[in-house]
C-alpha cells in the first residue's frame, strides 16, 4: 500500500500550461471529479483519493495564476470561464476538500491496519528465539525501597502530564473552511 505522502505526490506530478485556455481546464475539473466519483465506487480508494487531490491542486494552486483570470475582462468566452472558475471555488472546493480530508483518515486507518497485519504475520512465520535469563546482581549500595519511591514519582509526573496534555487537545477548536466574502466573488 502506498502511504497518503506518496499519493500526493502522485497527485501533484502533472503538467500545467498556462497557454492551454481556461474553459478546457475547467473541462479537465469536471473530468477530474468524475474519475474521482467512479474510481471510489469501484473500491479504488487511493485512485479516487489522487484525483481529489488532483482537482484541489488544479483549482487552487495552478488556475489562480492562469492569464485568462488575470487578463482584461472585454471578452465573454473569458467572463463565462472566470465565472465557472469562481463557481468552482465556492460551491465544490469546499466540499470536495472535505472528501479528500475523509479519504486521507481512511486511508491511514487502512495503512495502519495493514501494517499492523504484515507484523503480526512476520511474527507468526519467524518465532522469536528465547532468551536466557541471567540474574543479574545489583550493588550493595542499591536501595530498594527509594528506587520504588522514584519509580511511583515519575508515573505521578507522567500522569500529570498526560492529563494536561490531553486536557489541552481537548480544548483544540479546528477552524471552519474560508468563506469567500470578497465582492469580487459575488454570483
Amino acid at each position: 500500500m502506498i502511504s497518503c505522502h506518496q499519493l500526493s505526490q502522485m497527485a501533484s506530478d502533472y503538467k500545467f500550461n498556462p497557454r492551454v485556455p481556461l474553459r478546457l481546464y475547467l473541462k479537465t475539473c469536471v473530468s477530474l471529479l468524475e474519475e474521482a466519483q467512479e474510481s471510489f465506487q469501484s473500491g479504488n480508494v487511493q485512485r479516487s483519493y489522487v484525483m481529489y487531490l488532483r482537482y484541489l491542486d488544479l483549482c487552487t494552486k495552478k488556475l489562480p495564476a492562469h492569464p485568462e483570470l488575470l487578463g482584461p475582462q472585454a471578452d465573454p468566452d473569458r467572463i463565462l470561464a472566470r465565472k465557472g472558475y469562481m463557481q468552482l471555488l465556492k460551491l465544490e472546493v469546499p466540499a470536495i476538500l472535505k472528501i479528500s480530508e475523509d479519504l486521507r483518515l481512511q486511508l491511514e486507518r487502512s495503512f495502519a491496519q495493514q501494517a499492523k497485519s504484515l507484523a503480526s504475520n512476520v511474527a507468526k512465520q519467524r518465532p522469536l528465539p528465547k532468551e536466557r535469563v541471567e540474574e543479574i546482581k545489583l550493588p550493595s549500595t542499591f536501595d530498594e525501597s527509594r528506587f520504588k519511591q522514584s519509580i511511583s514519582t515519575l508515573q505521578r509526573h507522567t500522569e500529570r502530564a498526560t492529563a494536561a496534555f490531553q486536557q489541552k487537545e481537548s480544548h483544540l477548536v479546528y477552524p471552519e473552511l474560508p468563506q469567500l466574502s470578497h465582492p469580487f466573488y459575488a454570483s
